[in-house]
């Protein structure tokens, strides 16, 4: 389904969240909030260059994300309810090991876990990793694990 939506882009910047969201055209979402002044911004790729560009005259650090699609901006409206039919068509279960969601920030509830729809939004809803740690770290015995592909950081300039 992703691979028949037009292609888009991704912006790493180094601003708090509610600072971006200001900057932001109608195009253009929140994706993550990966700390307090890390996020990023995704949307098409004629509306993420013009931040990029916006962003790199007022000297504020940002990087352009190796990705084929806008993930989890309005360009993936269009799978979400599709999505969440195919995943009608595979058994859920609650979780045997509890988890924070990167769509709450808290713990996924089994109602959440068994919920199609909760699934497919993932398509379109900003991963707030930030907020999820934090509700990790308030318990003590605790063990933080992230998986993915490569980094996203970047550094300052």
């Amino acid at each position: 389904m992703m691979w028949e939506l037009p292609s888009g882009s991704m912006l790493s910047v180094r601003l708090p969240a509610a600072e971006v969201e200001q900057r932001l055209s109608l195009e253009l979402a929140i994706a993550a909030i990966n700390s307090p002044t890390l996020c990023v911004v995704s949307g098409c790729t004629t509306a993420i260059a013009q931040l990029q560009h916006s962003l790199e005259a007022e000297e504020v650090a940002c990087k352009l994300l190796h990705t084929s699609h806008a993930f989890h901006s309005p360009m993936m409206d269009s799978i979400v309810q599709p999505f969440a039919a195919l995943i009608r068509t595979i058994p859920l279960s609650p979780p045997q090991i509890p988890f924070v969601s990167t769509v709450t920030a808290d713990w996924i509830t089994n109602q959440q876990a068994t919920d199609p729809l909760y699934w497919a939004s993932h398509l379109r809803a900003t991963v707030r990793f930030a907020d999820g740690v934090k509700t990790l770290w308030q318990q003590p015995d605790r063990v933080l694990l992230e998986v993915g592909p490569r980094t996203s950081s970047i550094t300052r300039k």
